[in-house]
């Protein structure tokens, strides 16, 4: 028994005038040149922090076996393949801010597009305008300026999506892009593997006795297959790691990932339905039209952190949001459809709605354009920029070691000062050398002349030494070595001196 045949014409859709199409792809020129413009920009303004930094210095090594090597010593939970990508855009830009995001920005832009088209040729070209402006008030933007693998992973999600519903079910070669588009996704990002979950739910839920699996299901899971082939090496030496990995899963975690997904979901949620409310004064009732099979596959990728959940609690013991990224197309698409059923014919409550979308979406980034400082998670720039203000200072007291207790604000320091190698990172104990970041400065100070230092060390250039923003526990150890210790009120960030 063959399977059934996904891929539909939209619902009655009604034959659009030439000029409404022409404006639909006017907007979404208009969005993704914004979008495109703006992360550039923003990535020309704001400094790498410490997971960028590992992108552009592990590019920056000679060769791809240094690479594999020093992601074998560490819990990096992106694999070789990505940095391989990198490695062009290093040799031919160098590792300059605006080169290494350069890719998740084209992506990110890319992505969009195809979005669109795959909404449009389902419901119309407003249907889809507010899938991508549904995206542009996600977490998506964020990752449109970061030199790391999501755009990237953003974009192959979505390609997937249009292959699976907008080619033959039946045909051998769109199943075989299908399968590849898959294992491109997994060579950049591990959890890219969740992408095929929506797809092999939807037929698991319309199995029959006797029917085999589309085409394209068996091309994913062999594309799939392929990608944990080629990175085996690199996944059986990250479970080593797993135990000590930051983001553990747990039941919370799951709960506010979905926040993560939407930040401003709720309130843009109650700002939708008071238009609707207010924009259909009319009255009448109203045929809403059956959910089709498009639609239905949208909302079942909101289950691939649900998927990402067991698989972290089983396998990995890693679960962060944004390896969840491949949740956004499928849900634009579901989004959007839903409101194709309920207001295909007034076109008033859509428009507003993409209206309200897009607004909020440009809003905020435009926020981020204008201080880029914003799109730090951790306050690390202006950390940066201080501690780098105060080398001169430091120097005149005669300190010739800055220490750090923040293994992100030492990486950071270390890379754009102009004499890094006066930067030390201070490791408080053997248990804490095992943490992730701890393993990571490790494996980059074999091809980079990082320091770690031990109380030991800090006890042999004691007088020389400046420590930045010290932790409580930090302190409690070198006092318990019996080194004195002087806080400095003066300073932009916390400093401490210290005597023997």
């Amino acid at each position: 028994m063959q399977p059934v045949e996904l891929k539909s014409e939209p619902l009655e859709r009604q034959s659009a005038a030439p000029l409404r199409e022409s404006a639909a792809w006017f907007g979404i020129a208009a969005l993704s040149l914004f979008f495109l413009a703006t992360s550039l920009y923003i990535s020309a303004h704001r400094l790498f922090w410490f997971d960028e930094l590992f992108t552009v210095m592990y590019a920056g090594l000679p060769n791809w076996r240094l690479v594999s090597d020093a992601l074998a010593h560490a819990d990096n939970q992106t694999p070789v393949s990505y940095y391989l990508l990198m490695f062009p855009v290093d040799r031919f830009f160098g590792n300059i801010h605006i080169a290494a995001r350069l890719p998740s920005a084209l992506a990110m832009t890319a992505g969009l597009i195809i979005i669109f088209d795959c909404v449009r040729r389902l419901t119309d070209g407003l249907g889809g305008l507010i899938a991508v402006a549904f995206l542009t008030c996600s977490f998506l933007p964020y990752y449109g300026y970061e030199a790391r693998s999501y755009g990237i992973y953003f974009m192959l999600g979505a390609l997937s999506l249009w292959l699976w519903l907008h080619t033959r079910a039946d045909r051998k070669v769109p199943a075989a892009l299908f399968g590849l588009t898959l294992l491109v996704a997994m060579l950049v990002q591990y959890y890219a593997v969740l992408l095929i979950v929506p797809y092999a739910l939807w037929e698991a839920l319309r199995w029959r006795p006797w029917q085999r699996p589309s085409l394209k299901l068996i091309a994913g899971a062999v594309g799939l297959g392929a990608a944990v082939l080629l990175l085996l090496g690199q996944i059986r030496g990250a479970a080593g790691h797993n135990a000590t990995f930051w983001a553990k899963p747990s039941p919370y975690a799951l709960q506010q990932a979905y926040s993560e997904f939407f930040p401003s979901g709720l309130f843009l949620l109650a700002l939708v339905i008071v238009w609707i409310v207010v924009a259909r004064t009319d009255g009448a009732s109203r045929t809403v039209l059956p959910m089709a099979p498009p639609e239905h596959v949208g909302w079942l990728f909101l289950t691939i952190p649900l998927a990402g959940f067991v698989v972290a609690e089983l396998v990995t013991k890693a679960f962060v949001p944004r390896y969840f990224i491949g949740l956004l197309p499928g849900t634009a698409l579901a989004f959007s459809s839903m409101l194709w059923r309920y207001f295909s014919k007034d076109q008033r409550v859509r428009l507003g709605i993409v209206a309200l979308l897009a607004s909020f979406g440009v809003y905020e980034q435009l926020q981020t354009v204008r201080n880029p400082e914003l799109a730090d998670p951790y306050h690390l720039q202006s950390q940066t920029h201080q501690i780098l203000g105060m080398e001169a200072g430091l120097h005149k007291d005669g300190k010739q070691y800055i220490l750090c207790a923040n293994s992100m604000l030492f990486l950071d320091a270390f890379y754009y000062s102009r004499t890094p190698d006066q930067y030390a990172f201070v490791v408080v104990s053997p248990e804490q050398s095992e943490t992730g970041t701890t393993r990571l400065l490790a494996a980059l100070a074999r091809y980079y002349p990082l320091h770690l230092w031990t109380i030991e060390d800090l006890r042999k250039h004691a007088r020389e030494s400046a420590l930045v923003e010290p932790r409580a526990d930090l302190l409690d150890a070198i006092r318990k070595a019996g080194i004195r210790t002087i806080i400095q009120g003066d300073r932009p960030l916390q400093t401490v001196y210290f005597e023997e």
